[in-house]
């Protein structure tokens, strides 16, 4: 043993033998990836589905118990008319369209303040399968709106829902629109808008 010396040592607590805290970082997309990492199923059980002639108070009572920031607007044959968004119940327009109407905000129903689904875009499945996240975004500043279908227009079948909101939430970034609705004529025509409802 004189060849031998012996080494420093202390003494070990419990937390030595307890494995080390690992720190999982969030999973966030970048705008490289594929497009369909965004895209909400109508069968999803976080898509919100609510009826046009819902009040505006019952609708905002509904996305924040939900925790939803929108919702898929059905008709009365209980097909897609549009979808509201949640910052679209408290918005200019929606106030704008009530001092239209002459009623109080309380009274005014979804199908006021709803984008209809015929002026929103639809992303076909196969173009949807070679499109990166940040496709989406583009195409959302194009067409000035914050929301995309998936599915067939020809056919008017539709299977999914596409936000910027969704966007924004899996990767971090913004998707920059920039107003459509300027005047009092562009609220008046949203008001009058023709109605189209698709099967889903």
């Amino acid at each position: 043993m004189a060849d031998f010396h012996a080494l420093r040592w202390a003494t070990a607590t419990s937390a030595t033998f307890l494995p080390a805290a690992v720190y999982a970082a969030p999973a966030v997309l970048d705008w490289h990836q594929p497009a369909a990492a965004v895209v909400e199923q109508w069968q999803a059980p976080s898509v919100l589905r609510i009826n046009e002639s819902l009040l505006l108070p019952e609708a905002e009572a509904l996305l924040s118990k939900q925790a939803s920031r929108y919702a898929v607007v059905l008709g009365t044959d209980n097909q897609v008319s549009g979808i509201v968004m949640s910052s679209d119940l408290r918005s200019r327009q929606t106030l704008a369209i009530a001092n239209l109407l002459q009623l109080p905000w309380h009274e005014l129903q979804v199908s006021y303040v709803m984008q209809p689904a015929n002026l929103l875009p639809v992303i076909h499945p196969h173009d949807l399968a070679n499109a990166r996240i940040g496709d989406l975004a583009a195409t959302m500043q194009a067409s000035g709106r914050d929301v995309l279908w998936v599915g067939d227009a020809d056919a008017q079948t539709f299977s999914g829902v596409i936000t910027s909101l969704h966007i924004m939430a899996a990767t971090g970034e913004s998707v920059r629109l920039y107003p459509q609705v300027n005047t009092f004529a562009d609220v008046f025509q949203a008001l009058h808008h023709k109605r189209a409802t698709y099967p889903v």
